[in-house]
């Protein structure tokens, strides 16, 4: 794992219940070699976090902000604060993105908070993206910083791109696990989002959520070799640990015919790229 990221790990704290926390993640992970990796959580900021722990470990730990309602929803403020203090990525909503709450709960997924949202989030209006995300975009624009879509739908994502393209920001797009219940991208979104400034995560739980498969994830990079694939762990359920629930994928994809070359792409180059 010498040299590989981690963009999309989870640790307590957090309202769902993790196999360790922050500190027990950046430690297994530089004890593997690895060279970043970042903590998210759906309750709200981990650029705090990352920043302590970055004054620790060797591994570059980065953080951000997931704009579910727990900070209230599409906050251009949380956001603007997020960038001030060094954060590296903000989500879109998860949890509470109306495009998730068909999906209910997982059983690993039983939050310790009491209130549930009886409407999700929606980033779109009817005249297109929703005045917040209007702001965000501003916020974000030439900032290196990396707007993550989080839970939301396909259609929202494809919104997304068309405004940052339209609009010529200066803004990088982190397609979150394209395989999962949401967005669940097809062949053909992919070719239809594909370009500079997007990248595609592919995600180890949504192979043991059985979102998708092993096989199924192999087609798409073998059919888009050109997009800008970034393989993540999204771990740190009970019971699937950093870094070893990352290297049970990379093995996965080998089985799959995915080549060194074209993991270490995914796991080192994209991410790294995305990164600084």
């Amino acid at each position: 794992m010498k040299n590989v990221y981690d963009v999309h790990l989870h640790a307590a704290p957090s309202i769902f219940e993790r196999w360790g926390d922050a500190e027990d993640t950046a430690e297994a992970c530089q004890a593997a070699g690895m060279a970043g990796i970042v903590l998210k959580a759906h309750h709200g900021s981990t650029t705090e976090l990352a920043s302590h722990l970055n004054g620790k470990f060797d591994v570059d730990v980065f953080g951000g902000i997931v704009l579910n309602y727990f900070v209230g929803g599409l906050n251009p403020y949380a956001v603007d604060a997020c960038c001030a203090l060094g954060g590296k990525i903000v989500w879109l909503p998860t949890i509470h993105a109306a495009a998730h709450k068909p999906l209910g709960g997982f059983e690993f997924q039983q939050p310790k908070t009491g209130r549930i949202p009886t409407e999700g989030i929606r980033i779109t209006a009817e005249e297109g993206l929703a005045a917040p995300m209007q702001e965000i975009f501003e916020i974000l624009h030439g900032q290196n910083v990396i707007l993550a879509t989080g839970h939301v739908s396909k259609q929202e994502i494809k919104m997304l791109v068309k405004v940052v393209r339209d609009r010529r920001l200066a803004v990088k797009l982190l397609v979150n696990h394209a395989h999962f219940f949401t967005p669940a991208l097809n062949s053909t979104d992919i070719e239809q989002l594909k370009g500079e400034n997007i990248w595609f995560e592919l995600s180890h739980l949504s192979q043991k959520i059985q979102a998708t498969t092993p096989e199924k994830t192999a087609w798409l990079i073998k059919d888009h070799p050109d997009a800008k694939w970034v393989m993540v762990s999204d771990s740190g359920q009970r019971g699937n640990r950093a870094p070893e629930a990352l290297k049970q994928f990379r093995d996965l994809l080998l089985g799959q015919g995915i080549s060194p070359g074209q993991l270490e792409q995914m796991m080192t180059t994209s991410p790294r790229e995305m990164l600084y």
